[in-house]
């Protein structure tokens, strides 16, 4: 009796597709990581020169918002590590 591979060859390269995609989205999460810790020390120096209130206000606006971010998606990056940990545990 012969083997027919052909649908597990599909899947295969189904499950290929996945783990690339899924590959590029955390180094997507990571690089956005990194640009906001640069805007957010960006915005902190324009703080620090401006003499201007309201462009204070401003900025501090904009870097709570920058930390927000930034934090919800160093949440998502542990959780990938937590549920990669889990699944070697198993």
């Amino acid at each position: 009796m012969k083997m027919d591979f052909s649908k597990l060859n599909i899947e295969f390269a189904n499950m290929q597709s996945i783990i690339e995609k899924y590959n590029k989205l955390i180094f997507d999460i990571n690089q956005k990581i990194r640009f906001n810790e640069k805007e957010i020390s960006k915005y902190d120096t324009k703080i620090k020169n401006t003499k201007n209130e309201i462009e204070k206000e401003l900025y501090k606006i904009i870097v709570i918002r920058l930390n927000e971010e930034k934090t919800y998606l160093e949440c998502l990056i542990k959780e990938n590590v937590n549920n990669e940990k889990q699944s070697n545990n198993v």
